[in-house]
């Protein structure tokens, strides 16, 4: 296996375009030579809770979220209600593909799912919804299940990784870019496909790899549907490879490949080193919070604030973060000042401030109710809030300042957002979190059996699984 380079081979590269010749090939000789026993038991019992995670979040979405009917409404007119595959609570009777859109769209549609901050991207609502959807398909055991999932992780992670916020500054969103790759990676392993097939599924994926972050500019649906429009098509290159179809070599590495086009950035330093010993998307982060995860830092530093602030009345709130995040979550524009839709307030540092100072960070999805959103006292709040961008401080970390009434100020900090390893999200959370998000399709006692059904998936069928969803 050829090492790794923080080289790129653009245009006028030349000889030195040979450092990140055969990344695509180490990468697809993983994903089929990949074993279950790579896969401590740390390692596979957070799998597990990942899992929860993603089908929690994506049957409360597909329960009460806005955006659910039209999704499916369109599925159908599509013809996508024709086979034998699960959609969670609605049925067992769409086509694979489809049924990977739907579960996909839903496992984003919260903006509630799973991170992994090197790579900017939320790896599960692709890899978990494609992994699910061929394992139904071949009723696959458990241990089968479980390593198609860890290898979509870890595709979707370190390409995510070498894109880095390169992805955002070209203008892609990183959990699509590199999540059909992910996809295509855990219905591949699950399959069993040749490695041929798996070059050629990936060749195949470059031309079909897609996001635009311009979801940005009217907080639409487009962000919910990235995920799904991945592992959809991650099903149809995985056919086409099946079928005999030849897909471009060095789709990620090559001059036109996916690391130059969907990153202003690419850096292949460790993208291909210690594949299957080192797992980095063990460091994905489950969210607390429904909202983008460059907020997190300050929504817990607003919440804690100002339940200390001891009767103080706060006249201004300065959030400096890191420019990357800045130029997502902090520009001073009509939408984040004052978001109007749902998708504006997840990626707005002004109103999630605003409403973790108002109702405290354990508000849950509750923030975006009409009365939270249309609130004039939350208005106003944003109005006092200033985002500044400061490159000394990291990457998802914030400081904030809080100027009060009596002209005094107070300063506090945060690097780790809850949730990260370094600030750890318990196992208790995990399951507190499902049982909250699946309330309003399932009864309790449903919601444990699906529980304890993923906690024994290792040694059951994902038919046990899927039957209950």
């Amino acid at each position: 296996m050829p090492g790794s380079s923080p080289q790129t081979n653009g245009p006028d590269a030349g000889a030195d375009a040979n450092q990140t010749d055969g990344i695509t090939d180490a990468l697809c000789e993983f994903i089929v030579e990949a074993k279950y026993d790579q896969l401590d038991e740390r390692l596979v019992d957070r799998i597990k809770d990942y899992v929860t995670d993603s089908i929690g979040i994506s049957v409360g979405a597909a329960a009460i979220c806005e955006s659910t009917e039209p999704f499916m409404q369109a599925v159908i007119a599509l013809g996508g209600k024709s086979g034998k595959s699960t959609v969670f609570t609605k049925g067992s009777a769409f086509s694979p593909r489809y049924a990977g859109l739907l579960n996909a769209a839903f496992a984003h549609s919260f903006d509630f799912d799973d991170t992994h901050a090197a790579s900017i991207l939320h790896p599960g609502a692709t890899a978990i919804p494609a992994a699910l959807a061929q394992a139904e398909l071949l009723n696959s055991d458990g241990k089968t299940l479980l390593l198609g999932i860890a290898v979509g992780y870890e595709i979707t992670c370190r390409i995510g990784r070498a894109y880095n916020y390169g992805g955002y500054t070209r203008g892609f969103h990183n959990t699509a870019t590199a999540g059909i790759f992910g996809a295509v990676a855990a219905i591949s392993k699950i399959k069993g496909l040749s490695l041929d097939q798996v070059r050629n599924a990936f060749g195949l994926a470059g031309s079909k790899a897609a996001g635009s972050i311009q979801f940005l500019d009217n907080g639409s649906w487009n962000k919910r549907l990235h995920p799904g429009f991945a592992v959809h098509d991650a099903f149809v290159v995985v056919a086409l490879a099946e079928a005999g179809v030849t897909g471009a070599s060095r789709p990620i590495e090559g001059k036109h490949g996916a690391l130059q086009s969907f990153s202003a950035t690419p850096k292949t330093a460790g993208l291909i080193d210690h594949l299957g010993s080192d797992w980095i998307f063990r460091k994905t982060a489950i969210k607390p919070f429904p909202a983008c995860r460059m907020t997190h830092t300050a929504i817990e530093i607003a919440s804690n604030t100002a339940k200390e602030a001891g009767g103080k009345t706060v006249d201004r709130i300065t959030v400096a973060i890191s420019p990357g995040c800045y130029a997502i979550v902090g520009p001073r524009n009509a939408n984040k000042l004052h978001p109007k839709t749902i998708v504006d307030g997840q990626f707005s540092m002004y109103y999630q401030v605003a409403v973790a100072w108002l109702h405290g960070m354990d508000i849950g999805w509750g923030m975006y109710d009409k009365s939270v959103m249309e609130s004039a006292e939350v208005a106003a709040l944003c109005e006092k809030v200033e985002v500044i961008a400061q490159d000394s401080v990291d990457d998802l970390a914030a400081v904030i300042t809080f100027k009060w009434t009596d002209d005094t100020t107070t300063e506090a900090g945060q690097f780790y957002p809850l949730g990260e390893p370094e600030h750890p999200f318990a196992k208790e959370r995990v399951h507190k979190k499902f049982f909250g998000i699946v309330a309003p399709a399932y009864d309790e006692e449903r919601a444990k059996t699906i529980l304890d059904t993923i906690g024994e998936i290792d040694r059951r069928n994902t038919g046990d699984l899927m039957k209950l969803l």
